[in-house]
């Protein structure tokens, strides 16, 4: 892996995503591109007369909304080349103008090996749950995986991986492996929701042989039950999980995102 993208509040400084973000680029020995979001426009400047001819008093200024000026927008940008900085991590920064849709965070996942965004991201500054509508379309289109970053910073131990015997949970599970080769000392769990009380033996055998030869640990967990309930009892009281998922785990993913769990999701 070599390019994470990193979705940001050009109106917040978020040092805990941005720490998060560092640590996944250290880890993989990647670069780091912060990508502000906001919805940016140009004012008019003031024009007065003057001997009988205009002249502008002060220059253009940028301002988003009451929240945030230009001189905010470059602080905020220094604030996060300097955190990469202090981690030895490179970076880069990418500002679309008028941008503050979920377009183009999904343009530019095209060309990155990874994307990560705070599941409480949004245009709506008063929006309070998660995820929310922004992030839930950058979910359903982005064309890399995307890892949903938890509310504050903690130590992976242990990956869960949701199997539901899709195509899409063995992609999503290939493609994590992959990108990180660098956490196969980790714990890894394999989780499926089934009707029965066994995953059926051949996919086992399959899927944990390929395993073996990827991770030093590895367990087989199968719950019964509605996915979604089954999963979020399982999980809600796990800390330093991170939990790997494809396309079939979008919907339910609301109630799976806590503070103490992070969330990849690969289409």
């Amino acid at each position: 892996m070599k390019k994470i993208l990193l979705v940001l509040d050009a109106a917040h400084v978020d040092t805990e995503i941005i720490h998060f973000a560092c640590n996944f680029a250290t880890l993989s020995h990647s670069s780091l591109t912060g990508l502000f979001f906001g919805n940016y426009e140009e004012e008019a400047p003031d024009t007065k007369m003057e001997f009988g001819a205009p002249y502008i008093e002060e220059p253009p200024v940028y301002s988003a909304g009451p929240n945030i000026t230009l001189q905010q927008l470059e602080d905020h940008i220094t604030q996060f080349k300097r955190s990469c900085a202090v981690r030895g991590v490179r970076c880069q920064v990418q500002f679309n103008n008028n941008s503050y849709g979920s377009e183009s965070v999904i343009e530019e996942s095209r060309f990155a090996d990874l994307l990560i965004i705070k599941a409480s991201a949004t245009r709506e500054r008063k929006w309070k749950d998660t995820p929310t509508p922004f992030v839930k379309d950058v979910l359903a289109a982005a064309e890399c995986p995307v890892l949903v970053a938890p509310n504050s910073l903690a130590e992976i131990k242990e990956i869960v991986f949701a199997y539901d015997g899709s195509r899409s949970a063995v992609f999503a599970i290939k493609q994590f492996t992959y990108l990180f080769p660098e956490l196969a000392e980790k714990k890894a769990i394999v989780l499926q929701v089934n009707k029965d009380d066994d995953m059926p033996v051949t996919e086992q055998d399959h899927l944990g042989k390929w395993l073996r030869l990827h991770y030093s640990s590895i367990g087989f967990k199968v719950l019964q039950g509605k996915a979604t309930e089954a999963l979020f009892t399982f999980l809600h009281d796990r800390q330093h999980t991170i939990v790997v998922m494809g396309a079939y785990g979008r919907n339910g993913l609301s109630e799976l995102v806590k503070p103490a769990t992070a969330a990849f999701k690969r289409r």
